[in-house]
């Protein structure tokens, strides 16, 4: 049963990402083809990268890798919002064959990658932190900054 569900989610991400073959031999699928359509198109993708998604997590896929598969995702989709740019960026990102790969990965050594996937969750939200922590002094010395400044203009 897992294997014929591998096996079809494999040829739904080759569709999506590397089904055919373009100039210099870049690999692309559907998702760049039908990314083409405003909006519309971009939900579609989205939608069958969410499908491949929940499958990974019905084989029993933890969820800090869940966790991986969906940045994949988010990362595609938040770059195909920029126009043409974002529709370049899907021949290269191929958010679904990462995701298999992911799953692949998973389902040899199940162990070995729940702690790996749990180590990358932790590094991003630790870097998010620490991004949020700087954005908050970067705000706090430029609103010091203008309310100096704002202080400091003398009235005649």
């Amino acid at each position: 049963m897992q294997t014929q569900k591998l096996k079809r989610l494999k040829i739904i991400s080759n569709t999506l990402d590397s089904k055919f073959q373009g100039p210099f031999g870049v690999k692309f699928g559907l998702d760049a083809l039908i990314g083409l359509i405003p909006v519309v198109g971009d939900w579609i993708t989205a939608g069958m990268s969410i499908f491949i998604i929940s499958e990974a997590a019905s084989m029993g896929v933890p969820p800090a890798t869940l966790i991986r598969m969906g940045i994949n995702v988010a990362i595609e989709n938040i770059i195909d919002m920029i126009p043409i740019v974002g529709n370049l960026f899907d021949f290269y990102w191929k958010a679904n064959d990462r995701n298999m790969k992911l799953l692949e990965k998973h389902l040899l050594n199940p162990p070995r990658e729940t702690i790996k996937s749990r180590m990358i969750v932790a590094l991003i939200c630790v870097s998010l932190i620490l991004l949020m922590i700087g954005t908050g002094y970067v705000a706090f010395v430029v609103i010091e900054a203008l309310f100096n400044w704002i202080t400091s203009i003398s009235i005649n």
